[in-house]
């Protein structure tokens, strides 16, 4: 193995330590990359907590511990991490496990408007036209999102009746 193939073989390692907690490679401080994936970690959370404030509020103090959990588990993808995509495969894994806090469902619907996760973990902008809806609050209450082309979107708030057919109560 060259020189040349030898020190890309360290980078990538390094990097594997760095973003995904895989052993350290030969030939470093151990002690040092770890500090160094700290506060990495703590700049990604940081980086979503202000792409997504109304999901890091509506968590409160637990923000930080779910989602150094979840980030642990799913390294950044992409050549160029985004913090706003990254926040959006944080949440939908809330969703999925049923613990998506309802006080950001706005938030939510606002990103689906505009954006979609690409498999490669980047953000594509929607095209056409978009249609979404997101339960306001604790209520029996939904919103309804249409994004036009161009970008204008319009709102609705309507009252979804309950099965028995006697209203919202």
């Amino acid at each position: 193995m060259s020189a040349r193939e030898r020190l890309a073989k360290a980078q990538a390692e390094l990097a594997r330590a760095l973003g995904m907690g895989e052993p350290v490679p030969e030939g470093f401080d151990a002690e040092r990359v770890g500090a160094a994936a700290e506060a990495l970690g703590m700049k990604r959370r940081r980086l979503v907590q202000r792409t997504w404030p109304m999901l890091a509020a509506a968590l409160g103090a637990d923000f930080a511990r779910r989602f150094e959990t979840w980030a642990r588990e799913n390294p950044l993808l992409g050549v160029e991490p985004n913090p706003l995509a990254d926040g959006r495969r944080f949440a939908g894994s809330l969703r999925a496990a049923g613990h998506f806090p309802v006080e950001a469902e706005e938030e939510w619907l606002h990103f689906e408007l505009r954006w979609r996760l690409t498999d490669e973990g980047g953000l594509e902008a929607r095209r056409g036209v978009v249609l979404k809806t997101a339960r306001v609050g604790r209520t029996k209450r939904r919103m309804l999102a249409i994004r036009l082309p161009g970008g204008r979107v319009l709102w609705w708030c309507v009252n979804i009746p309950s099965p028995s057919g006697r209203g919202t109560g």
